[in-house]
């Protein structure tokens, strides 16, 4: 018995520290650790994984001299819970910081803390969401939580420039791009709506256009303030010694895409810049989760394992693209302006989506339905003009069980739950969630006892069906 349950783990990637031992990465030169966050970034809209308008040069250069993860998924599809979830390599789930701007509890341990430990020089700089606590916020050497979105790179920069010399640093480059509100600042060359690629789940009208235009806009800014930071490396020599990671916190901020747990929603682009042990353009297949961020970083950085950690490392991918290190990641949708509660079962084939409230719509989150582009779906929507593939924001009830073969249908279009031949797999994701969910000590409260909706009143939930 004690054999099938450690099969079992092992099968879902969950990781227990007295069952799997890390692959120790011996270096007596410490490397710098350095990510780049982007907020509501959408995984397709990055020049390396072939989006033909957007351009993000550094990206492009950091995957053009790294490895490119083309299955790398989130734990949630809300900005807060997913990057607690990032810091600890715990499950939102574990950590009690399942909803949007739920904070984690002071008694939590992010690894940048054993870092620290180890010799590290922490700096969180940008947008600093779930950790904004004073109990956690004095564990960074430095800390720079307020800023504008034009300015990030600059912030960046100046913070590293402060760092001490004599020590290895560890930093969150977390921007603020490309989370709405847009038009802020100037940009630079801004795209047109006439040059914009609408996803096939958006209708393609001028205010929809407009809309991703918009949003292109501060997807290369984002990719331009990492430019600035890169050029900063180099002038100091300390590029080389860098491991560097390009990634998201959740989708882009649009109908379908964030507060969803389909690929839209919990899709990251991941990219891993170290000369040291990465293969220059190598790309890999393998799954991945954001879980196992902190396990791999710890391990590169020679710190001990944190409290709890549930991820599994990731320096066997890096070391040799081929490998695989879990079958399943798994991915949660909690309060985000509206009361939800969906979980998500994803592998390299299939995304498989149980959803308890199945009654209730999933619009969208609130910023995304103040636009235009919103407003005219909704319209549409009501006066009997919207095309039913573009009505899955509005609909209810909802299916409670959903699963999508992503190979053929990367943009979650086609339920086939309900299909006859499905029915072993769905077997299959039913156990698999339910081993997850007993885990990690996820266990449904009931509606009753969860975050109510409506938090400022401002808000409709549009029922459909």
């Amino acid at each position: 018995m004690k054999g099938k349950i450690y099969s079992t783990v092992l099968l879902l990637g969950i990781v227990l520290p007295d069952i799997v031992q890390a692959d120790t990465l011996s270096t007596t030169n410490k490397p710098n650790i350095l990510i780049f966050i982007a907020d509501d970034l959408g995984w397709e809209e990055v020049g390396a994984y072939g989006h033909q308008v957007v351009k993000t040069p550094n990206i492009d250069w950091l995957a053009q001299n790294g490895l490119r993860f083309d299955n790398f998924f989130l734990t949630a599809s809300s900005s807060s819970p997913s990057r607690s979830s990032i810091f600890t390599g715990m499950y939102p789930s574990s950590t009690r910081a399942q909803n949007l701007h739920d904070k984690l509890p002071p008694q939590a341990t992010l690894f940048p803390d054993c870092l620290q430990e180890n010799g590290y020089y922490t700096m969180l700089v940008g947008k600093n969401h779930g950790t904004n606590t004073p109990e956690i916020e004095k564990r960074f050497d430095y800390l720079k939580s307020t800023g504008k979105p034009w300015k990030m790179g600059e912030l960046w920069v100046d913070a590293l420039r402060q760092r001490p010399a004599a020590k290895p640093f560890f930093m969150f480059a977390a921007s603020l791009d490309p989370h709405r509100p847009y038009k802020q600042g100037e940009y630079i060359d801004p795209y047109q709506p006439s040059e914009v690629v609408v996803p096939p789940y958006f209708p393609d009208s001028p205010e929809m256009r407009e809309d991703i235009a918009d949003y292109y806009n501060e997807v290369s800014r984002f990719d331009k303030h990492i430019g600035e930071v890169l050029d900063l490396l180099r002038e100091e020599k300390e590029l080389e010694n860098t491991i560097i990671i390009v990634m998201t916190d959740n989708g882009r901020p649009f109908p379908q895409c964030k507060t969803r747990v389909n690929v839209q929603g919990v899709k990251s682009p991941c990219i891993v810049y170290y000369p040291a042990i990465v293969e220059k353009g190598s790309v890999t297949e393998s799954l991945a989760s954001a879980v196992d961020i902190a396990p791999t970083l710890l391990e590169i950085g020679g710190a001990k394992r944190s409290p709890g950690l549930q991820g599994i490392s990731l320096l066997p991918i890096l070391r040799n693209p081929e490998t695989e290190v879990r079958e399943y990641a798994f991915a949660e949708h909690n309060w985000h302006t509206f009361r939800a509660y969906e979980r998500a079962v994803i592998t390299k084939d299939f995304v498989y989506i149980r959803n308890w409230l199945p009654h209730l719509s999933n619009p969208s989150v609130g910023d995304a339905m103040r636009t235009p582009a919103y407003v005219q779906m909704l319209d549409d929507f009501k006066n009997g003009r919207l095309a039913e593939i573009y009505q899955d924001c509005f609909i209810a009830p909802r299916s409670e069980e959903e699963l999508y073969a992503i190979k053929k249908d990367i943009h979650c279009l086609n339920n086939i739950a309900g299909k006859r031949a499905m029915k072993k797999e769905l077997n299959r994701f039913r156990l698999v969630l339910k081993v997850w969910q007993e885990s990690v000590g996820d266990i449904f409260p009931g509606e009753q006892h969860l975050k109510p909706d409506a938090d400022d009143g401002r808000f409709f939930r549009p029922l459909g069906r």
